[in-house]
């Protein structure tokens, strides 16, 4: 279970700008539905059915009072794996039933230096979530095409203000004021209580076997990278495609396989020289450039030879300056 605040900076400044209004943010979370018009696809802890315009009006009107400078409300996003997913059978009721727990741990997560004895409950928090079942490639020839397999997440907008607008809530601010990584950690905690799911260790993620569509999604993804590098090269020095999906096979397609070819890439564009790039790809580190030995062998000698020349020429002009020092004889 991944759970994420996003930072409009970084993930979407467009999107996700939260300075202002919240539309355009809204009608980003409801594309999914955009064939439905009047359909009710977010909800909250006391409803199930709220409108993309109810939304709008309920954040907005709460960030009355913040300066014009000031982030008006958060975005978050709630990531199972596959195999939670598939823990759940993607049920929309269960996944609806974790966020109401997911905001439950946001509120309390806030720490108040005026008040150290003040908890916040899920009540105090302005919020409205709503279920994505898809995600869409964004780059190669299957761009703008739906990823195959489970990909449900759900994105929540939550007021930069409580409901009584008299506290910011900034998960983004001081650690001792809310620390992500506590409320990532207790979201995945609950996630395993209330559904009664063991996670799998990572010796169990290495050998259980995965399944066929996974496997077909990453190796599209390998194949759209290697020619994407094969762009910069002609002739031999093209990346063999099938070289890379073993390496990537190898690796489980895990994210540090993925993070170095990503590096790779940028090494090209960046004009730098990879002596191994399959090496790069299994350690993370270049192979140092070793000249073959039959060259190293020829520098040798040349080496040796231009140190034999230049000590003949340090004799010579010894010799010659004894000679200069040597008193002249009269004739």
């Amino acid at each position: 279970m991944h759970s994420k605040i996003i930072n409009p900076k970084q993930h979407g400044r467009f999107v996700f700008s939260n300075r202002g209004s919240c539309k355009k943010t809204v009608s980003y979370l409801g594309h999914e539905v955009q064939e439905q018009p009047g359909t009710a696809h977010f909800f909250h802890q006391h409803q199930d059915a709220i409108t993309a315009d109810e939304v709008r009006e309920v954040i907005d009107r709460n960030a009355r009072g913040l300066g014009k400078q000031q982030e008006k409300f958060y975005s978050l996003v709630l990531s199972p794996s596959f195999e939670e997913l598939a823990h759940l059978q993607n049920d929309p009721k269960k996944l609806k039933a974790f966020t109401m727990q997911v905001m439950e741990n946001y509120a309390h997560n806030f720490r108040f230096t005026k008040q150290p004895d003040k908890k916040l409950t899920g009540q105090d928090v302005v919020w409205f979530a709503t279920i994505h079942q898809t995600r869409i490639e964004k780059q190669g020839d299957t761009k703008g095409h739906l990823k195959p397999g489970f990909h449900t997440h759900i994105h929540v907008l939550v007021s930069a203000q409580n409901q009584e607008r008299s506290l910011r809530l900034n998960p983004r601010s001081y650690r001792s004021r809310f620390s992500i990584k506590d409320w990532q950690t207790q979201n995945g905690k609950d996630f395993q209580q209330l559904f009664d799911y063991q996670k799998a260790t990572i010796s169990e993620k290495l050998t259980a076997p995965m399944p066929p569509e996974e496997q077909l999604r990453y190796q599209r993804r390998i194949g759209e990278k290697v020619a994407h590098l094969n762009q910069y090269f002609t002739g031999h020095w093209k990346l063999d495609e099938n070289k890379v999906l073993k390496i990537g096979k190898a690796q489980h397609y895990g994210k540090g396989f993925f993070f170095r070819l990503h590096h790779l890439t940028q090494r090209y564009q960046q004009g730098k020289l990879v002596n191994n790039p399959y090496h790069m790809l299994e350690t993370g580190k270049d192979e140092p450039f070793r000249l073959p030995e039959y060259t190293l062998l020829k520098l040798g000698k040349q080496s040796q030879s231009m140190g034999e020349v230049t000590e003949e020429s340090l004799d010579r002009k010894r010799k010659k300056k004894q000679t200069q020092q040597q008193p002249q004889v009269e004739r």
